[in-house]
């Protein structure tokens, strides 16, 4: 009786299911709590850095504000009111003080050339820029990740070695050109040749038709770059035992590669998209240019080539880097869902 007793109330072992449950939750628990603070205290100092960056950035700037807004025929006297008006007269420290001060108000100051707060001008170009933008990105993710399984799957065991030789030499080719004369080339075709598609953007053409050749001109280099590496994760998850055991098991090809493989792949693409995102973000200022799409390339153009226009170009730089934070930082997280071992925190 005593013994059964005892029996009932012993404490489960160490390596019962019951004893190891809560311990690795508390365990991933923990490494949530400390990712997040880790990544919540690195976008405070990046975004600081980036407020630094945005005020001395324009210093290097060549060219006079004063003397752009005053115009070339304006005596030194005028110029100089007009410096002195922007407040351009002042002391460097002075400047970085009243700029640090308005932007944690949120205010980046009023533009030199429309006299109207310059994130108004910059938010009203944002949604054009992220459209294009967040569309390659999900393209080039979708049609990467696919081609590259499916290149990986049938050359798989070194099958179909002439396949596998040609997609590397095309993507390779195709990776390594700009994205300008990508731009450039689908103009002349499918514009000026072919007439199918619209070579700019205007009212007179319907925006979801403008934006098909600046999509494809950010994505398709992004589209091989992906399927390239995923042709060779793929080729390298294929050798594991997990994989060889489900093919043993005859599983249906759905389940295979989508429920077994893809996540493993998911870890890999999710890590270059936002690489891949950055280097987006400032191939579209370029293809803007190209297309005449109203995102932020015309704006920062304008601002510098022609305005001299220090605020507009501010607050668009802080734009442009607190979109890529932003990004970085969600891609982070859906990776530690997707796979915890990215948190970077200690595992049994």
């Amino acid at each position: 009786m005593s013994t059964t007793t005892a029996d009932s109330f012993a404490a489960p072992g160490p390596g019962t299911p019951e004893s190891t449950r809560p311990v690795k939750a508390a365990t991933l628990a923990g490494a949530w709590r400390t990712f997040l603070v880790r990544r919540v205290v690195g976008l405070i100092v990046n975004l600081a850095l980036l407020v630094l960056v945005t005020f001395l950035i324009v210093q290097l700037i060549p060219g006079d504000p004063a003397t752009a807004i005053a115009g070339e025929s304006a005596s030194l006297g005028q110029v100089e009111l007009v410096r002195t008006q922007l407040g351009l007269d002042q002391p460097l420290p002075v400047q970085l003080w009243t700029y640090v001060s308005g932007v944690v108000q949120g205010d980046f100051g009023d533009s030199y050339r429309y006299r109207q707060p310059a994130m108004d001008i910059v938010m009203t170009a944002v949604p054009y820029t992220l459209t294009i933008t967040i569309a390659a990105v999900v393209l080039l993710l979708v049609l990467g990740i696919a081609l590259g399984m499916a290149i990986g799957v049938a050359t798989r065991g070194d099958r179909r070695r002439w396949l596998d030789l040609s997609f590397s030499v095309v993507t390779g080719i195709i990776s390594s050109i700009p994205t300008y004369v990508l731009a450039t080339g689908f103009v002349v075709v499918f514009a000026v040749l072919w007439r199918v598609l619209p070579p700019a953007y205007s009212p007179a053409y319907n925006i979801g038709a403008a934006a098909i050749l600046p999509i494809a001109s950010l994505s398709i280099g992004g589209i091989c770059s992906v399927a390239r590496i995923v042709r060779r994760e793929t080729a390298v998850i294929l050798e594991q035992d997990y994989m060889r055991t489900a093919r043993g098991w005859r599983l249906p090809t759905l389940t295979l590669y989508v429920k077994h493989m893809l996540p493993n792949l998911l870890t890999t693409a999710l890590t270059l998209s936002g690489i891949i995102l950055t280097a987006l973000l400032g191939s579209a200022l370029i293809t803007e240019a190209v297309f005449a799409w109203p995102g932020l390339g015309g704006v920062i153009v304008q601002a510098i080539a022609v305005d001299k226009d220090y605020p507009v170009i501010r607050a668009a730089v802080f734009v442009i880097g607190l979109i890529s934070l932003v990004m970085t930082l969600i891609i982070d997280i859906i990776l530690g869902i997707i796979d915890p071992r990215t948190l970077g925190g200690k595992r049994d």
